[in-house]
C-alpha cells in the first residue's frame, strides 16, 4: 500500500468556463485521504473560482498562484491581457509542476510544452474533458497527436468515448465517468431574469469565426429582439468571443441594445457558465456551441443558424443540429419562435437518444468520483 498521499495538480490557467468542469473531482480528492490536491492558477482575483470553492464547502487553500515573470507582467498590461499567457507559466514553473506531483490535470490541449521536458512518464498527464459537443473532437491529425500525449482522458459518456476510440490512442486510457458539470448544478432549479412571463431565448453563439453566427447575424438577431418585445432574449455568446485575444471588444454592440427592458447582454459572469441560462431558457438559439447539450438536460426547443450554408445532415460535427430546426436566414426565426412548442414535438424523441448518447447517466456526485478512481487506476497500475 502506498505510505504518502497521491498528490494531484489541476492546471487551470483558463477563464472562468471552465471551474465548473473541475470542482466536482478536486472535492472527491480532497475527501478522499489518499489524495492531495491542489488547483495550479494564474494571479488574479479569481472571484469565481473561490465562490464556487465555498459553495462545495472545499477550503481556498487549496488554491496555488503561481505568478509569471516580471516582464510578462508588463507585456500583458500592454497588451490589455485579462489572463497571463499560460505558456510562460509553464515555462516559469516547469520544475515544480514536473517534480512534484504525481498527476497533472488538465482541462484543454495545453499541455504541450510541459509534455516536452516530462521525464520518464512522470507526472502523469489526464485530459478532463469540459464540454460535450460534436465539433472539436474531429479535427484531424493535429489534435490526435495532441491528444495522444496524455495518459488518461475522462469522458462525459459513449459518445465522446467512440470518439476517442476511433483515434486509436495506443498509449492512452479512455475512460467514460459521466459529465462532472452536472454534480456541481442544482439542474431542478431555475431562475427568472426578467419581470415578465414572455418565452425567454437564449442565444448563444460560438466564438469561432468559421463556426459562428455571430458575425455575419450577431447585431441582427439583437435588433429583432429589440423590436420584438413578446420575447425575451438572453444574449449570452461562448464567453472566448469578448474575452479570448484576438476576438471581438464589447463595444461593437450598441448601447441600445443594453438599454431595453427585454435584452439581457452577458458577455461572461458566473451565470453564463452555471447553466443559470441554459437551464431558465425556454428557446436555444444557437449554431454549434457545447451548451445546447446542458441546454437538453431540460429537453425545449432549439434552433440552429445555419450561417456558412453547410451541408450538415451527414456532417457529425452537426450532430446536435438534428435536435431541431435549422435555418438559413432570419426570416424564419419570427415564426419558428411563435410555433415552438408545437414543433417540437418532432424532436423530443431524437433529443432524448442523443441526450442518452452524449452523457453516461451517474447520480450526483458520481461521476467526479469515476473521475478520481480513474486517476487512482492510473496512478497505480
Amino acid at each position: 500500500m502506498k505510505q504518502n498521499k497521491y498528490k494531484i495538480g489541476i492546471v487551470h490557467f483558463d477563464t472562468i468556463h471552465i471551474i465548473p468542469h473541475f470542482i466536482g473531482p478536486v472535492k472527491a480528492f480532497y475527501e478522499d485521504p489518499e489524495f492531495e490536491v491542489e488547483i495550479l492558477t494564474h494571479e488574479g482575483p479569481n472571484e469565481f473560482l473561490y465562490e464556487t470553492l465555498a459553495q462545495q464547502k472545499l477550503p481556498a487553500n487549496l488554491v496555488k498562484t503561481l505568478p509569471t515573470y516580471w516582464h510578462r507582467r508588463i507585456i500583458e498590461k500592454v497588451k490589455k491581457r485579462k489572463i497571463p499567457s499560460p505558456l510562460y507559466l509553464f515555462k516559469k514553473h516547469k520544475k515544480k509542476l514536473l517534480n512534484d506531483y504525481d498527476a497533472l490535470i488538465f482541462n484543454d490541449i495545453n499541455h504541450e510544452y510541459l509534455y516536452q521536458h516530462r521525464l520518464k512518464n512522470h507526472p502523469k498527464f489526464v485530459l478532463l474533458m469540459h464540454g460535450a459537443g460534436d465539433g472539436e473532437y474531429l479535427i484531424g491529425k493535429q489534435y490526435r497527436d495532441s491528444v495522444s500525449k496524455f495518459d488518461l482522458i475522462t469522458t462525459s459518456g459513449q459518445k465522446i468515448t467512440d470518439f476517442f476510440k476511433q483515434m486509436e490512442l495506443p498509449n492512452t486510457e479512455i475512460a467514460m465517468c459521466g459529465y462532472q458539470k452536472f454534480d456541481l448544478i442544482n439542474t431542478e432549479k431555475t431562475k427568472q431574469f426578467f419581470n415578465n412571463n414572455k418565452p425567454v431565448i437564449l442565444y448563444n453563439p460560438h466564438f469561432k469565426r468559421e463556426l459562428s453566427s455571430w458575425y455575419q447575424h450577431g447585431e441582427n438577431i439583437l435588433e429583432f429582439f429589440y423590436l420584438n418585445k413578446n420575447f425575451n432574449l438572453i444574449f449570452a455568446p461562448h464567453i472566448n468571443l469578448f474575452y479570448k485575444r484576438g476576438f471581438l471588444k464589447p463595444e461593437v454592440i450598441p448601447q441600445k441594445y443594453y438599454n431595453t427592458e427585454n435584452i439581457l447582454i452577458d458577455l461572461g459572469s458566473k451565470h453564463s457558465v452555471n447553466m443559470d441560462y441554459t437551464l431558465s431558457a425556454d428557446v436555444y438559439l444557437g449554431d454549434v456551441s457545447s451548451q445546447i447539450y446542458e441546454f437538453l438536460y431540460r429537453l425545449r426547443p432549439a434552433i440552429f443558424i445555419n450561417t456558412h450554408k453547410d451541408n450538415w445532415q451527414d456532417d457529425p460535427h452537426y450532430t446536435h443540429w438534428q435536435t431541431g430546426e435549422v435555418i438559413n436566414d432570419l426570416n424564419k426565426l419570427e415564426p419558428l419562435l411563435t410555433t415552438a412548442y408545437q414543433w417540437h414535438n418532432n424532436y423530443i424523441n431524437k433529443q432524448k437518444k442523443l441526450m442518452q448518447y452524449t452523457f453516461k447517466t451517474t447520480k450526483k456526485g458520481e461521476a467526479s468520483q469515476n473521475i478520481k478512481n480513474a486517476v487512482k487506476k492510473l496512478l497505480t497500475n
